[in-house]
């Protein structure tokens, strides 16, 4: 294919960013709608997130998504937020229009969708969330908003778990600890992994699955590549209901095409379409 002046052009920058599923997905969108456009993957690392922004935005991107490490330092960069970037407090897509450029987040709500299709009860649930993170954070306060019964956020760092919970009632900050894992995942009806644990390409793992002996919950692991992380096999060997990170990931990003591109997408008809591709291309 043959790009111009005019064509769309949008991007992933994360660190890091081989492993993203999101060039792949947006090809295809792009490719089912005909569009003049690219999207390309970008390493860009922590210090680097305003050169890539500045980049963008004088390149004449019509926007971009981003991934671990920069989804709090966006915040401080990008001219504005919308709404739900200011809610949730972390920014994974930007909207560039007239060299403007606006940090939004799609990871909520693409969340939110990937549980309401395997009919995940939020409302009045019992939830636990693995990680401090960027995308933690949001999840925070998402389920914050749907009317959860409690919220436990577990992290290594005490101190980041606290941080991530400021300004939440009914939710409770925790060490990552055998003991706290445990108690909490009994008490729990939604387990969440935020972290990189266990992803390819990353070394370290959970050391022991044994907090999952005496729950019930519903284990997600945002984590797709592998398909199924040891956490999740864990999860199965135990009778639990799982679900990886991909369809979180392609409700997000069929969100984020609606900003880039301004077409008004079905979203689930576009999931319908892309998660037997994402599938497939994940398996080979």
């Amino acid at each position: 294919m043959i790009y111009t002046t005019s064509t769309m052009k949008m991007a992933v920058m994360g660190d890091p960013i081989d492993h993203s599923l999101s060039p792949f997905m947006h090809g295809s969108l792009i490719e089912k709608h005909g569009l003049d456009a690219l999207y390309i993957p970008v390493r860009v690392a922590p210090d680097e997130t305003e050169h890539f922004a500045e980049a963008a935005r004088h390149l004449g991107f019509c926007g971009f998504n981003a991934t671990m490490p920069h989804k709090i330092r966006l915040l401080d960069i990008v001219d504005e937020l919308d709404e739900k970037a200011s809610l949730y407090q972390a920014v994974n897509t930007v909207r560039i229009r007239d060299g403007k450029l606006t940090g939004s987040n799609t990871d909520v709500d693409g969340l939110m969708a990937a549980l309401d299709r395997q009919e995940i009860r939020t409302e009045g649930a019992r939830v636990m969330i693995i990680g401090a993170g960027g995308v933690a954070g949001a999840l925070i306060r998402g389920f914050a908003g749907r009317g959860v019964s409690s919220l436990s956020v577990l992290n290594r760092t005490l101190s980041a778990a606290e941080k991530a919970i400021e300004g939440i009632p009914a939710a409770c900050a925790l060490e990552m600890t055998r003991e706290n894992l445990s108690v909490t995942a009994s008490r729990s009806d939604l387990i969440i992994n935020c972290t990189p644990l266990g992803m390819s390409g990353v070394r370290e793992d959970f050391q022991d699955f044994s907090f999952l002996d005496d729950t019930g919950a519903f284990v997600v692991d945002l984590i797709y590549n592998p398909w199924q992380t040891a956490l999740l096999r864990s999860a199965e060997e135990r009778g639990l209901g799982t679900m990886n990170g991909l369809p979180m990931l392609i409700y997000q990003g069929i969100l984020s095409f609606r900003l880039f591109t301004d077409l008004p997408v079905d979203l689930h008809e576009e999931f319908a379409f892309l998660y037997p591709l994402c599938q497939e291309r994940l398996r080979q």
